[in-house]
């Protein structure tokens, strides 16, 4: 159906694509895998003509294509569902999924809703034709997407971290969309970091490392350590739970908390110890976080930092008493994109007047910090917005340790990440913890929640539900509490 061969990529010299292979068959769930600068998107934007191959040969249903475009790929029966969703808010669903393939037949409002009912019906999206894309749920856009992939009679679908913003029901839905659309022969390229989506879709699996092509083998015949050791080259060490930790003083202490989406939150962070907001999607948990650092406004309460009020709080008051805050959106709110890897390390420090601004300084700090992280490409500086989520997350972290801070604040720190980076920034995690930081941490991924967390603070509709310390947590406890099913644990709030 799809095959490449020998495919070849370079970006300003660098050489991110090394004679890959990929084939896809019809009616098939071919996974691909790979840390974070593996190679993937490279791959799959090459797939659907947004980048050309230097050298290396594609064809679809057994004939040489050049795919020099999108619309080259969507001639080839090829589309693609970004993680970032590629429609236009301000229009309605049924001209959204419509959009590009309109033909030259003019349709009024009343036929355009007729046409794409099928379409919406066949993905299992139960909304009007005629509302606004902008009124729908992230899963519900994600649909629409998929409905204009379905109209365009696609062979092929290429879905990039589908699940990403999904709850567990809405994931079921996928799933049972994705299963509907191979029995009617498409075949789907399909990118996750997750392995039991992979477990639960895929046929087959490939794997990339470092720009170069490992492997594909069966998804039922491999295990999921044996494809971690194909992504990373090593066996990593599997640690389920925080390491011992001693906490010290207090030092956040919010008491009775009031803010959109949330209501008479109370709680404690001490330093050396790492507390997690955990809970449903919508609970309240990224609201509190952004309203403790000044981000957003709150409507009653305190925070205090070591015993001192900060009742009138800004993001760079916080910061100048040394609070460090990583958004869950780090494209957006997290780097400049097209700055270098050294300058968007060195943002904080400029901020604090810890550092000069000179090309020697920036590379004194950041040349130590990328070697300590890991940070790929080794290369102070690179574009930040070339390197991969992983690889951005730890310069974000590095402006952090560079400018020194006593308390941090993240939300979701590995949410699209690879699991060998997950196990880096962990690791830097834990050190920050060690070296008598405070950290409060927001997660919705319980491993993660359970692997970082002395205390876990479980939050449903906007409240506190209970608290959990680390010896007596598990994921089906936290559920408890996140859901209702569980209202008796230890009371939150502080006394």
């Amino acid at each position: 159906m799809l095959s490449a061969q020998h495919i070849n990529k370079s970006f300003s010299g660098v050489q991110v694509l090394h004679d890959v292979q990929f084939s896809l068959m019809a009616g098939e769930v071919h996974a691909l895998l790979g840390e974070n600068g593996a190679g993937k998107s490279t791959l799959l934007k090459t797939l659907f003509g947004m980048h050309l191959p230097d050298s290396g040969t594609l064809s679809v249903a057994g004939q040489p294509v050049v795919l020099g475009s999108p619309r080259d790929a969507q001639s080839q029966g090829i589309a693609m569902i970004h993680q970032e969703l590629a429609l236009i808010p301000e229009l309605s669903v049924a001209q959204n999924v419509l959009l590009g393939n309109e033909g030259r037949e003019v349709l009024n409002y009343g036929q355009m809703q007729a046409r794409v009912r099928p379409f919406l019906e066949q993905v299992g999206l139960n909304v009007h034709p005629a509302t606004p894309v902008k009124r729908l749920t992230i899963a519900q856009q994600q649909m629409v997407e998929i409905a204009r992939a379905v109209a365009r009679q696609a062979r092929i679908i290429i879905m990039d971290e589908p699940t990403s913003s999904l709850t567990t029901h809405e994931i079921e839905q996928l799933y049972r969309v994705v299963r509907d659309l191979t029995a009617r022969g498409v075949g789907i390229i399909y990118v996750s970091h997750h392995f039991d989506e992979i477990e639960e879709l895929a046929d087959r699996v490939t794997v990339l490392r470092d720009g170069r092509y490992i492997g594909t083998v069966q998804q039922r015949e491999v295990t999921q350590d044996q494809l971690v050791t194909m992504m990373v080259g090593r066996e990593l060490v599997a640690q389920t739970a925080p390491p011992a930790r001693t906490p010290g003083a207090v030092r956040l202490e919010v008491r009775g908390l009031s803010g959109d989406g949330f209501r008479d939150v109370s709680l404690q962070v001490r330093a050396g110890e790492v507390v997690t907001l955990a809970g449903l999607i919508g609970a309240g948990r990224t609201e509190v976080l952004r309203a403790i650092y000044g981000a957003d406004p709150s409507a009653g309460g305190e925070v205090r930092l070591e015993g001192a009020a900060m009742s009138r709080r800004t993001p760079a008051d916080m910061m100048r008493r040394g609070v460090g805050f990583i958004a869950e959106d780090r494209r957006h709110q997290g780097i400049v994109p097209d700055a270098r890897v050294s300058v968007n390390m060195m943002l904080t420090s400029w901020a604090k007047g810890k550092v000069g601004v000179g090309e020697r300084d920036m590379l004194r700090v950041a040349e130590p910090q990328i070697q300590q992280l890991g940070i790929r490409p080794a290369n102070p500086n690179q574009i930040i917005r070339r390197l991969s989520g992983g690889n951005q997350q730890k310069v974000i972290l590095a402006r952090w340790l560079s400018a020194g801070c006593d308390l941090l604040l993240i939300d979701e720190p590995t949410r699209g990440i690879d699991v060998a980076s997950k196990a880096d920034i962990y690791a830097l995690i834990d050190d920050l913890a060690q070296a008598g930081v405070a950290v409060l941490m927001v997660s919705s991924e319980l491993p993660e929640v359970l692997r970082l967390s002395d205390r876990i603070l479980v939050m449903r509709e906007g409240r506190l539900a209970g608290e959990l310390a680390a010896a007596d947590a598990s994921e089906e406890r936290i559920l408890a509490l996140a859901t209702g099913a569980q209202t008796h644990a230890k009371d939150p709030a502080v006394a």
